[in-house]
């Protein structure tokens, strides 16, 4: 996984937990391992649904994967939809380790092109739970 970075975080000045020291990649988080990434992770889709209201799948998605980057926002959600089992107007809790677990897995293996180690992921939970 390309820099412990399970959902290709942008930099973006934001100063996470378990950042690598070495910030190599101009674009993209670097952090020292897998489970600070996956908290990272975390914790921006917990941000995006509490500050800008995007609490069901498809709105979350709508703003995590955009038309505007060249993506298609709807094909996104049914690909995660139909890893997760979740529907579009599934509501998100960032508190609820059985949607949230499986979102971030599927967010990152699409974004990754390989399935999650789920020891990291699990690890990365643990982290984001305090």
């Amino acid at each position: 996984m390309k820099n412990n970075n399970p959902l290709n975080l942008r930099r973006t000045g934001w100063v996470w937990q378990g950042l690598h020291p070495r910030q190599t990649d101009p674009e993209y988080y670097r952090f020292r391992n897998a489970a600070y990434g996956y908290r990272a992770a975390f914790m921006t889709l917990r941000l995006m649904v509490r500050k800008k209201n995007r609490h069901t799948l498809a709105r979350l998605l709508k703003e995590w994967a955009p038309d505007a980057d060249g993506r298609d926002a709807q094909l996104y959600t049914a690909r995660v939809c139909a890893l997760t089992g979740l529907t579009p107007h599934t509501r998100i809790d960032p508190l609820d380790a059985d949607r949230m677990i499986p979102l971030v897995a599927a967010i990152s293996r699409i974004e990754q092109h390989e399935r999650p180690r789920m020891l990291d992921l699990l690890t990365g939970w643990r982290i984001y739970q305090g």
